[in-house]
């Protein structure tokens, strides 16, 4: 999610159902890119979580992670994480350095 880019009430209508998150990330989005892969390996994890870190510094912006409960510990101390969230859908919220650390963790995957 970056800002700047886009018009921030087409974003708000397309995540109207989201809580708010300027007060996690420190800027209101205006646009949002989705890297979706078919993982089932971790080397597929690993690639798709490298390959959204090389789309985010070309654009900038914040990943948001989709967590499973048992991985929030995991996240909380790699360089370049933001802001975690738990809940009925944990997050972690973080930068390219960020991505590029999580994934280097062992047993490293992505939620699908």
């Amino acid at each position: 999610m970056g800002p700047g880019i886009g018009d921030e009430s087409i974003f708000e209508a397309e995540h109207a159902d989201e809580f708010d998150q300027e007060y996690l990330i420190g800027f209101m989005p205006t646009h949002a890119v989705n890297v979706v892969a078919f993982c089932n390996r971790p080397v597929d994890h690993v690639v798709t979580a490298l390959l959204s870190a090389a789309v985010m510094d070309v654009i900038g912006g914040v990943v948001n992670a989709e967590l499973r409960e048992d991985q929030v510990p995991l996240v909380t101390g790699p360089p370049g994480v933001i802001a975690t969230t738990t809940g009925p859908w944990p997050a972690a919220y973080g930068s390219a350095e960020f991505l590029r650390a999580w994934a280097q963790q062992p047993g490293f995957r992505l939620l699908k």
